[in-house]
């Protein structure tokens, strides 16, 4: 008897399928937050209760999530190597970097 979920077919198409998704939608979640920090004013958010320097990074976190969605959809073109965790990895919280 076996622990755990077993290896087939149907759970590595289940785990792609999934995965395939869940970058599909992020990537579309990540256009319209960026949609709507374009639309407001850094002051805006701070009357939020954001810090100017929170807007900053929020905003740059966001941007090069977008930049990656343009690289995704073939939209942009990556010049060089760039590491897109160097905001993002400022609103994550828990997790390695």
């Amino acid at each position: 008897m076996s622990v755990g979920l077993p290896i087939s077919k149907d759970e590595i198409d289940t785990r792609s399928g999934d995965l395939a998704r869940s970058f599909q939608r992020s990537f579309e979640d990540v256009g319209t937050l960026k949609s709507f920090l374009d639309s407001h004013p850094d002051a805006d958010l701070v009357a939020l209760g954001y810090t100017q320097d929170e807007v900053t990074t929020l905003k740059s976190a966001v941007a090069d999530l977008a930049q990656l969605a343009g690289i995704w959809v073939g939209q942009d073109a990556l010049a060089a190597p760039k590491d897109f965790r160097t905001f993002v990895s400022r609103l994550w919280g828990v997790g390695a970097f």
